[in-house]
């Protein structure tokens, strides 16, 4: 199957078409990606501008060409802290979604540290030790040691034992 996945971080959009069959590793295709810099678009009250929302429509819709160019049969988008953490992030996602189709997903804060975390992994092995993944995003960053257990604190990195 040809697969679709466009990533929305702080800094980056990134489309990446991937042949993926059922147990074996993804195989990348081709790439597309644009430094949006959605960070930057925070405004002080903790909202994207109209300029940052309208730059993500206008790429989204640019990731869906290049997905139909590609073949891909599968679509699936996830957006991180710059949105997930923004005021109007659910109406940003709204508008892109009316717009293009595209329904983006928020990941939790631990969800995108286990991601990223498990893509590390699978990029270095599991051979490779311990590891520590820093995911900086827009410039927000928070730590906690895996054992440490807090529901006002979300964690976007990790401390994960070698195993």
């Amino acid at each position: 199957m040809r697969l679709g996945v466009i990533d929305v971080g702080s800094n980056t959009v990134h489309l990446l078409v991937v042949d993926a069959h059922w147990g074996a590793h993804p195989l990348p295709a081709v790439s597309h990606k644009v430094e949006l810099r959605l960070a930057e678009y925070t405004k002080d009250d903790g909202t994207i501008a109209e300029e940052g929302a309208a730059a993500l429509e206008q790429f989204t819709q640019e990731c869906l060409v290049v997905a139909e160019d590609q073949g891909v049969e599968r679509l699936m988008g996830f957006v991180t802290s710059a949105l997930r953490e923004a005021g109007n992030g659910e109406q940003v996602l709204e508008r892109v979604r009316v717009s293009t189709g595209v329904d983006l997903t928020v990941l939790s804060g631990e969800d995108e540290a286990r991601i990223t975390f498990l893509a590390v992994r699978r990029w270095f092995g599991w051979s490779s030790g311990r590891l520590l993944v820093l995911d900086i995003g827009g410039g927000l960053w928070r730590w906690r040691p895996a054992s440490t257990r807090t529901r006002r604190r979300p964690s976007r990195c990790r401390s994960v034992p070698a195993g």
